[in-house]
C-alpha cells in the first residue's frame, strides 16, 4: 500500500482554532477518512516541527488514527536558513522534542552537498547556480550521521516511538551509497534498528524526469542491509513524478518495500483555484463566478460523485470557497461552511490524484496520460531494469529522451559569460 501524506496543511485552514472546536473535527476526520485505504493508499499529515510545532499537537490529539493514519514531521531545516536564522544544536534539540511527542515519522537535518556558483546573482535559475560539491561530500554525510545519532538518542530519552527519516544526498549510484556507508558509520550499530525510512535527496543530482529515474534505481543499490522497507519521496506534486518508482513497483524490485510521498500541489490549490479533476488534469477556476461558472459547475459534479454527503449547491461551494473564514464568520455567524468547502475541495482533488496513481500501478501504459509520447517507450523499458548493468545500458539508450535537469558535477573550471 502507498501512503499519500499532506502538508502545507495552513492552506486547509488547520491553524485556525474553529478547525478544532465544536462539531467540525469529527466532520474532517470524517472527510479524510474517506481518503485512507482507497485506491491501494493510506492517508496521513506532515508538519513543520520548527515554524508549525503547534500543528503537532493537535494533529496527535485529534485526527491520528482517525482521519489520518500517521504523522510525519519535517525537520524544518531550511525555513530556519530561510528566516536568517542559525541551525544551532539547541534549535534542532527543540525540533527533535516536537517531533518526539507527536510524529511517528521524523525528518533528519541533512547537510546537502551543493554549493553556489555566484551567490550574488540569485535571479540565476537555482540549477545552473550550484553545483554537486565533492569537497564537502564526506562532511555533510558524516554530519548528517551524527545528527540522525542525537535524534534518535533524544526520542530513546524521551521514550518515544517516532523514527526517523534518513535523508540521502547524492550526485551518482556511487555517492548515494557511500553517503549511506559514512553516515551509518557516525550511528551506533545498535542503534540502526531506530532509523524509520530512507528518502532520496535531489540536492545533488537534479530534478529532471531522468534524475528521477536515477534516484529511484539507486534507492535499490544502497547498502542497507535489508534493515529498511521505507522509501519516502519529498515533494511529489504529480503523477509524472511518480512513474520511475511506479515502474520498480511495476517489475518486482520494490517488493515489500513501503513507499510514501508528500505534497503541498493539492493543499495549496484550494488557494489558489488549482482543482485536480478526473481526467489527468487540473481545473483552474478563478474568484468571478460569472466568469467561471462552467469550471465550477464541472468541479461541484466531480465533488458530489467523490463525497455524496456534500450536498450543498454550486453557489454555495463557490461563496464559501471564495470568501475568507473571518468575513464568512461576520456575514453569517459561521465559520464552518468554507473550512468544510476547503477540505471537500482537496480531499475530492487528493482522490482523483490516487485514483490515477494506482490506475498506473494497475496498468503502467496508462503512463500515456500524463507524458510525453516521446518518453512513454523508455520509462516502460525501464521496468526491464534489475541491475546496475541493466541500469546503465538504459540510461544510455533510452534514457537520453528523457527530460533531464542535472546538478553540475564539480565548480566548473571557467565561469559562463553572464556570471
Amino acid at each position: 500500500m502507498f501512503e499519500y501524506v499532506a502538508s502545507g496543511l495552513s492552506f486547509l485552514r488547520v491553524n485556525f482554532k474553529d478547525t478544532h472546536t465544536g462539531d467540525l473535527p469529527d466532520k474532517l476526520n470524517a472527510l479524510w477518512s474517506s481518503i485512507r485505504g482507497k485506491y491501494n493508499h493510506e492517508f496521513s499529515f506532515l508538519y513543520n516541527a520548527y515554524i508549525e510545532k503547534h500543528f503537532g499537537e493537535v494533529f496527535h490529539s485529534q485526527y491520528r488514527g482517525k482521519g489520518i493514519n500517521q504523522i510525519y514531521a519535517d525537520s524544518g531545516g531550511l525555513q530556519i536558513i530561510t528566516l536568517g536564522k542559525k541551525v544551532t544544536p539547541e534549535l534542532k534539540q527543540l525540533v527533535y522534542q516536537s517531533q518526539g511527542l507527536y510524529s511517528d515519522c521524523a525528518m533528519s537535518f541533512d547537510e546537502i552537498p551543493v554549493s553556489i556558483i555566484n551567490s550574488g546573482r540569485s535571479s540565476r535559475s537555482e540549477l545552473n547556480n550550484k553545483y554537486f560539491d565533492r569537497s564537502r561530500f564526506e562532511w555533510c554525510a558524516r554530519e548528517s550521521g551524527r545528527n540522525i545519532k542525537t535524534q534518535i538518542e533524544t526520542f530513546i530519552e524521551m521514550k518515544s516511538d517516532a523514527k526517523p527519516m534518513f535523508i540521502v544526498q547524492g550526485g551518482d549510484c556511487a555517492s548515494y551509497s557511500k553517503w549511506v556507508e559514512l553516515a551509518l558509520e557516525e550511528i551506533p550499530q545498535e542503534l540502526h534498528d531506530h532509523i524509520g525510512g530512507v528518502a532520496m535527496g535531489s540536492g545533488g543530482i537534479g530534478n529532471g524526469t531522468l534524475e528521477d529515474c536515477k534516484r529511484a534505481f539507486y534507492y535499490t543499490q544502497l547498502p542497507l542491509e535489508n534493515k529498511n522497507k521505507h522509501l519516502h519521496l519529498l515533494g511529489i506534486g504529480s503523477v509524472s513524478r511518480m512513474i520511475p518508482f511506479l515502474a520498480f513497483v511495476n517489475n518486482g524490485l520494490y517488493k515489500d518495500i513501503h513507499l510514501s510521498y508528500d505534497s503541498t500541489t493539492h493543499t495549496s490549490g484550494v488557494e489558489m483555484g488549482r482543482y485536480y479533476g478526473p481526467d489527468f488534469s487540473y481545473i483552474t477556476a478563478g474568484r468571478d463566478y460569472e466568469r467561471n461558472h462552467y469550471q465550477y459547475a464541472e468541479i461541484h459534479a466531480d465533488i458530489q460523485k467523490n463525497i455524496p454527503g456534500y450536498t450543498e449547491t454550486v453557489e454555495f461551494y463557490h461563496e464559501a470557497m471564495n470568501t475568507s473564514v473571518r468575513k464568512y464568520q461576520a456575514k453569517y455567524g459561521d465559520a464552518s461552511a468554507p473550512i468544510l468547502a476547503y477540505n471537500v475541495n482537496f480531499t475530492s482533488s487528493v482522490l482523483n490524484f490516487l485514483k490515477h496513481v494506482d490506475s498506473i500501478n494497475q496498468d503502467f501504459m496508462q503512463i500515456q496520460h500524463v507524458v510525453d509520447d516521446g518518453e512513454v517507450n523508455a520509462l516502460n523499458e525501464l521496468r526491464n531494469v534489475k541491475t546496475l548493468d541493466q541500469f546503465e545500458y538504459w540510461e544510455r539508450g533510452f534514457g537520453t529522451t528523457l527530460k533531464s535537469q542535472p546538478v553540475r558535477d564539480g565548480l566548473p573550471t571557467s565561469l559562463p559569460e553572464d556570471f
